[in-house]
């Protein structure tokens, strides 16, 4: 396993200031955010040279990205132009694949054609379609159990976090989605006020160690990537205390 940490941890600083802290908190590659807002990078290709500088020399494990799959044709005609744009991008970087999302789709057939479109046109750039388990469908361990087996190609971003906070339980997921694994969001929370309080590892309510020791278990060598989430919760202490604090907790079993 590898150890990355996700852009949205920094969303006021420079791609610059931001791939400096990979090497220099030990980390070994960084998940970067890529967004029409410009933090950290466009959804434009090829990217901008300033940019290629300032990754030039740091491995990115995936591009986290908005793409949006669902049972809509005109939304998913959108995705799909898009996709074709961070796949040129994923392989210049050499990323592993681009992170995509399940919008809300009551037709499960035409949202798993979609994603299968999606992961055919991205494989054809040697990059992978991660769909994450996250909203309102995919952190459903039913939802989950009835689209996976219409999946061909696709793999799935786990983030355990989201699943537990939608009610769902690490144990009855994580068998379903092993064998299509490879992605992993880590991140702890508790809960104040019906809302996830994001925390240290190992001090709220996501069973780390059991997440870890499946992985482990499971022959799991994909990245692990701390997903501190300062771009959507300004309050969250500073990433620069945090994610060295998660290194040392994760480094147990990535090693």
């Amino acid at each position: 396993m590898k150890l990355a940490f996700s852009s949205l941890a920094y969303p006021d600083l420079t791609l610059t200031d931001v791939v400096k802290r990979v090497s220099k908190m030990g980390y070994d590659a960084l998940e970067l955010r890529v967004a029409d807002d410009g933090r950290h990078l466009r959804p434009s290709y090829p990217i901008r040279e300033e940019d290629g500088v300032a990754l030039r020399g740091v491995e990115v494990s995936d591009l986290a990205a908005y793409a949006r799959f669902s049972d809509n044709p005109v939304e998913n005609e959108s995705s799909m132009k898009l996709i074709e744009t961070l796949a040129d991008i994923a392989s210049a970087l050499r990323a592993l694949g681009v992170r995509v999302y399940a919008g809300n789709a009551s037709d499960f057939d035409a949202l798993a054609e979609a994603l299968n479109s999606a992961a055919e046109l991205a494989g054809s750039h040697s990059v992978k379609v991660m769909v994450e388990t996250h909203g309102p469908l995919l952190d459903k361990v039913s939802n989950l159990a009835r689209l996976l087996p219409k999946l061909r190609g696709v793999w799935i971003l786990y983030d355990p976090a989201n699943v537990i906070f939608a009610g769902g339980k690490h144990e009855e997921v994580f068998p379903l989605i092993r064998d299509k694994l490879a992605h992993v969001h880590v991140k702890d929370y508790v809960l104040r006020d019906n809302n996830p309080l994001y925390c240290a590892p190992g001090q709220g309510v996501v069973p780390l160690t059991s997440i870890m020791d499946d992985l482990k278990s499971s022959g799991y060598n994909g990245y692990v990537s701390v997903e501190w989430e300062k771009m959507w919760h300004p309050e969250l202490p500073d990433p620069d205390s945090v994610l060295p604090a998660y290194r040392v907790y994760l480094k147990r079993w990535i090693g």
